[in-house]
């Protein structure tokens, strides 16, 4: 009876814990309580390049699977497309109804409180583990930045490593079925990178788990549940099989498969080039910023106040208005990264507490934990450790696909985290050893806080303060003695930051102190742990993402007005045509993608023939294109712009927008949607197809490979009088034409991106081959007479995905239901034999 009241009063104290972080999370993003949205570069771009597909959605109930709102076309999959087959994401609707991103946040902290509980950790241990947790400065960056994806992916970490760890300690069923739920979330969730790192984690755990096994004699044991946790793996991904398969099969197709052209180049890879992948990579001195937060300076745009010698010297020369306005966007980042927006903070505490684990704990969870936190941090310096990251790139499946390395800090800080609240638990359980605890504390303070102290008190052990970036500074004019006054700011800031740290650290210390002499409760412990994150976290979160970053949510979602020449192009109420807009960065930029078919976009994996043609001719025609508005003088320069721009010509850029004032420019040479060539040059591969685009005439002739010769067989090029052939429908996954051949067979070439894992094509109702063009588009032969020519986009892998997507989930749902029956039924059975024995 006793232990129901308990287990009753517990659940009741889960549930008011889970009310406390929602209340946290609501007060942390304040503004959406007024109905404002977070104003994100990221999220506007998304509504910028999903606008088509949002609308297609809207009118029909359907999903286009396909959009012509960037790169001149491309697969929705990586934008904005829904699953139906499966059925285990609908149930996050039911959060849905929570709005972000405050729901993310909710769910950080209780898939980690989750994970303690698992863990066996106290209720109120387990709650400010999960706060310390889910206040890790890296999540609000990201949220910041509109990575909502990464956000929501991350949340379920927790979860999945949860059931892993149920599975291996506790009840193999139960932890593999929630392995298989958080897993199957994680995935739909649908961010591959951070589902990825977590694999690497989980790996980890199971080698450690694996090793234990042999020495403990339980292999028999550790090799049935790993049975288990993988087919719950295989179920998780059945449940998401056609969104994986639709991503895996663009994946060939895109910037992350491997490129038709040849290289010597070593840094090319199956995938991303090594550069681009290892482009962000920690260095020694960064990785200190878990630490100690402006380690490296902080962002690119920092907020200091009077105290600033930058401010000191603008405040001298310019006033004190224009001081306090360059005061608040100081450029202290001083690390090796191209850019950095804010450092990635663990909370000292947090740190403290990791180290501090390091002597308390015991037994294969903190071997696993030191796995992850050493390989995380070696593999997140990237070129920094260059033969680790290049054997992974080279060698280690899929690690090609992702950019961003030192991303992989997000299962550092998880196991340190877990690392640091199971040392928490130990104090508690083991608070009779107050000697040997004590001298390990002794041991965790010096080394933490002695670390902080050094750089407090010697800021230059860290680096003279320079980075290659000053350079622009200087360019744009900035004087020695005000480069001076930049670095002695990032020196202290620096020292600023690390007595911060020295101090919460030995804060700490002193409690957990006070705790082993018995001079204070667990429970005000356990309150000033919680004081002490909320004090050393929040305000460094709150410098990063805060009110300012919120607007009204019908500006939110509404994110671009369209501009006098937007208007313009709009006015042109023909089916099909793209714009160009160089008033922009074109290839960085969705705001035209809202409006128009755009030949730019923004988006981490277009098509890997399009950035291609991008790179070898469509930024120099751009170039070529910028300098002759430069120089044009009268009407027939302007019109003469367009001269031999004939990739552009080929993409029926018929509008270009220079100046977002005025009207744009109108392109008379643009090809349309469709034409018929004269001749045909076959090229042996790819090398020579994107060559021979440096000098030909797409009106006339049409460059093809010859892997398609076959089906140019019957071409008859001799067609007598001009055929016509004329766009009569236009939907995003549907285009019709109508043709006119007098004489012959000849060659239609269309203003449209190849891509052959779903379009097909289909002349009067009958399904024919169609061959790739000019490097990217599509033509196909059209014989003698009227015709109609259809373009459907019908992905198969789309459609078979949702089948198996659907049966996984019924399969998944069926295990649950049958495993709570036993469960119930052996409860019940153990109840009456013990009610019958009283």
């Amino acid at each position: 009876m006793m232990t129901k009241i308990k287990a009753n009063r517990n659940i009741f104290i889960g549930f008011g814990i889970i009310l406390l972080f929602i209340l946290i999370s609501f007060t942390y993003f304040s503004p959406q309580l007024e109905g404002k949205q977070l104003d994100a570069h990221d999220l506007s771009t998304f509504r910028g390049g999903s606008k088509e597909l949002n609308d297609y959605r809207q009118e029909t109930g359907d999903e286009a699977l396909w959009t012509n709102s960037m790169f001149g076309g491309m697969p929705s999959f990586l934008l904005s497309t829904k699953y139906p087959g499966n059925l285990l994401a609908k149930v996050q609707s039911l959060v849905d109804a929570i709005p972000r991103p405050a729901r993310y946040l909710i769910l950080m902290f209780s898939m980690f409180f989750a994970l303690l509980l698992i863990l066996e950790v106290k209720l109120w241990v387990s709650a400010v583990g999960a706060l310390a947790y889910g206040l890790f400065s890296f999540f609000f960056v990201i949220i910041d930045a509109g990575h909502m994806t990464k956000a929501h992916t991350l949340t379920y970490m927790a979860l999945v490593v949860g059931g892993v760890l149920l599975a291996y300690k506790r009840n193999a069923f139960w932890g593999s079925l929630l392995a298989a739920f958080s897993l199957s979330w994680m995935l739909s969730a649908n961010h591959p990178q951070m589902t990825y790192y977590t694999g690497i984690m989980v790996v980890i755990i199971g080698l450690t788990y694996l090793v234990a096994a042999i020495k403990e004699k339980k292999l028999p044991s550790f090799l049935k549940t790993s049975a288990l946790l993988l087919l719950a793996a295989l179920l998780a991904v059945g449940t998401n099989f056609s969104r994986l398969s639709t991503t895996y099969e663009y994946g060939k197709y895109s910037m992350r498969g491997e490129s038709e052209l040849t290289s010597t180049d070593d840094n090319q890879t199956s995938g991303l080039d090594k550069s681009y992948i290892l482009d962000y990579s920690y260095d020694f001195g960064e990785a200190m910023t878990a630490f100690i937060p402006r380690f490296k300076g902080g962002g690119m745009a920092e907020p200091l106040g009077e105290e600033s010698e930058v401010y000191q010297f603008f405040a001298k020369n310019q006033g004190k208005a224009q001081a306090r306005q360059i005061s608040q966007n100081l450029p202290l980042y001083w690390g090796t990264q191209p850019i950095s927006s804010a450092p990635f903070y663990y909370g000292a505490v947090l740190c403290f507490l990791f180290v501090l684990g390091l002597f308390v704990l015991k037994g294969k969870d903190k071997w696993w934990i030191v796995a992850v936190v050493v390989v995380s941090f070696l593999l997140s310096l990237g070129k920094n450790f260059g033969f680790l990251s290049h054997f992974m790139v080279d060698y280690f499946p899929w690690y090609n696909k992702f950019r961003d390395v030192k991303n992989i800090i997000v299962i550092q800080q998880f196991a340190m985290a877990l690392m640091g609240v199971l040392a928490v638990k130990e104090l508690y359980l083991n608070r009779q050893n107050q000697k040997e605890l004590t001298q390990k504390l002794k041991y965790a303070w010096f080394i933490v806080g002695g670390l902080a102290l050094v750089f407090a008190v010697l800021p230059g052990l860290a680096g003279d303060f320079r980075t290659p970036s000053d350079l622009r500074l200087v360019q744009a004019g900035w004087p020695d003695q005000l480069m001076e006054a930049l670095r002695a700011d990032r020196r202290m800031v620096l020292r600023t930051d690390a007595f911060k740290t020295f101090l919460f650290v030995t804060i700490a210390a002193g409690v957990i102190w006070l705790y082993l002499k018995q001079k204070i409760k667990a429970t005000y412990a356990l309150l000033i742990w919680a004081l002490l994150i909320f004090v050393d976290l929040w305000p460094v979160n709150k410098r990063y993402l805060n009110s300012d970053d919120f607007i009204a949510a019908r500006k939110a979602e509404v994110p671009f007005t369209p501009s006098v020449a937007d208007q313009e192009i709009l006015k042109d109420k023909s089916q099909e045509y793209r714009v160009l807009n160089i008033a922009v960065s074109p290839f960085n930029d969705a705001s035209t993608s809202y409006f128009h078919h755009s030949i730019g976009g923004y988006h981490g994996a277009k098509m890997q023939r399009y950035q291609e043609l991008i790179e070898s001719q469509i930024s120099p025609e751009i170039q070529a294109l910028g300098s002759r508005l430069q120089k044009a003088e009268t009407q027939a320069d302007v019109e003469a712009v367009f001269d031999g721009l004939d990739v552009l010509n080929m993409l029926n850029t018929r509008y270009v927008i220079y100046n977002p004032k005025a009207g744009p420019l109108f392109n008379s040479q643009a090809l349309g949607n469709a034409w018929f060539v004269e001749d045909i040059s076959l090229v042996e591969n790819a090398d020579e197809e994107i060559a021979a685009l440096d000098a030909f005439d797409p009106a006339t002739e049409a460059i093809i490979d010859g892997r398609f010769s076959d089906a140019l067989t019957g071409v008859s090029l001799d067609s007598g009088e001009q055929p016509t052939i004329e766009l009569k429908e236009y939907q995003p996954n549907y285009l019709k034409y109508e043709a006119t051949v007098a004489k012959g067979t000849p060659l239609a070439v269309f203003s449209e991106i190849y891509y052959p894992k779903g379009w097909n094509a289909y002349l009067d109702g009958e399904l024919v081959d169609y061959v790739r063009a000019n490097y990217v588009l599509r033509a196909m032969p059209v014989p003698q007479g009227v015709h109609q020519i259809e373009f459907k986009f019908e992905p198969q892998s789309y459609v078979f995905g949702n089948k198996v997507s659907l049966a996984s989930s019924l399969i998944l749902i069926f295990a649950l239901l049958a495993i709570g029956f036993v469960e119930f039924k052996k409860k019940t059975r153990n109840e009456e034999e013990t009610s019958s024995e009283a």
